[in-house]
C-alpha cells in the first residue's frame, strides 16, 4: 500500500501492515515484539534509543477493547501510541491518538510521520543492533 491509497475502514488487514510497510520503505528497521504488556513494534535508532509503538482496538459491543496489539484488524482500530525509550529506562511519549478518534488512515499517517521525524533526530535507523537486546 502506498501513502496515497485509502484503506477500507472495514478491512480485515492487520492493523500494523500499513505503518510497517511505510516505515520499512523509508529505510526504518522495525521488529515485531511481544511481552507481558502486549504486542508492539520496536524501532531501534542509531543513537541507542528505541521507538516502540502499538495500537489499541476499539470496544466491540459490550466487550471493552483497548488491548495493546498490532494484530487486530483495521476495522477494530481505535488509536496508536508510540514512545521514545532510552537505554537507562527513560520513556517519553512520542505519539498518542487515544483521545482524538482519528480515522485509521489519518492516524497511521500521523504515527509514521512522528516516527520518521524522531528517527531523523536520533541519527536514523539502527540496522546493526541485536533484536534481542
Amino acid at each position: 500500500m502506498t501513502g496515497s491509497q485509502t484503506l477500507d475502514p472495514n478491512a480485515d488487514e492487520e492493523v500494523a501492515t500499513a505503518p510497517l510497510a511505510r516505515l520499512r520503505a523509508a529505510g526504518i528497521r522495525c521488529l515485531p515484539w511481544r511481552d507481558s504488556a502486549g504486542t508492539y513494534i520496536r524501532v531501534p535508532l542509531a543513537d541507542g534509543t528505541e521507538v516502540t509503538f502499538s495500537g489499541t482496538a476499539a470496544d466491540r459491543g459490550d466487550t471493552p477493547g483497548h488491548d495493546v496489539s498490532t494484530h487486530h484488524p483495521v476495522r477494530e482500530h481505535d488509536s496508536w501510541q508510540a514512545s521514545l525509550n532510552d537505554a537507562d529506562g527513560g520513556c517519553d511519549e512520542l505519539y498518542d491518538s487515544r483521545a482524538q478518534s482519528l480515522p485509521y488512515e489519518e492516524d497511521t499517517v500521523a504515527l509514521v510521520a512522528a516516527i520518521l521525524a524522531c528517527a531523523r533526530e536520533h541519527g536514523g535507523s539502527d540496522r546493526t543492533s541485536d533484536p534481542d537486546d
